[in-house]
């Protein structure tokens, strides 16, 4: 486990919306920095994890390499069914890990995204990473 979490202040509760959509099996559009300063965006599955936004990764992908080397992340949902309804969400990653507990955090995803019973697809020798960021700022939009 990686803590990062020690100059982090100001942190925010999630409202209900930003809550609900983050329960729900809703596509999230996490923003990294790359080592150039040039952004980065990529379509993840999300979930709550004790005040935290829980995104799982392989080790050696794009965001895992930019959240490793900048903590600064932003997050993004709109509402198909209800635009112009959107949460967007500035934070840091606060801890990270690997191994048995990251592992499961991608099988419990798939479930979660994909239905009962199912188990995140991995390449041979694959390592899946655990990213746990933290809400500084919380907006919500509604529709």
């Amino acid at each position: 486990m990686h803590d990062l979490g020690s100059d982090i202040v100001g942190t925010v509760e999630f409202g209900d919306a930003a809550r609900a959509a983050l329960s729900a099996r809703e596509i999230w559009y996490l923003a990294t920095v790359g080592p150039d300063g040039a952004p980065q965006v990529t379509p993840v599955w999300a979930d709550l994890r004790e005040g935290r936004i829980l995104v799982n990764t392989a080790a050696g992908r794009k965001k895992a390499r930019n959240m490793g080397g900048d903590p600064r992340v932003a997050l993004s949902w709109a509402n198909d069914a209800n635009l112009p309804e959107n949460v967007s969400i500035k934070g840091r990653v606060a801890e990270w890990y690997e191994g048995e507990r990251a592992e499961a955090d991608a099988d419990a995803l798939a479930v979660k995204y994909v239905g009962e019973g199912a188990v995140f697809p991995r390449r041979a020798g694959e390592r899946r990473l655990s990213f746990l960021i933290e809400p500084l700022h919380v907006t919500h939009l509604p529709g």
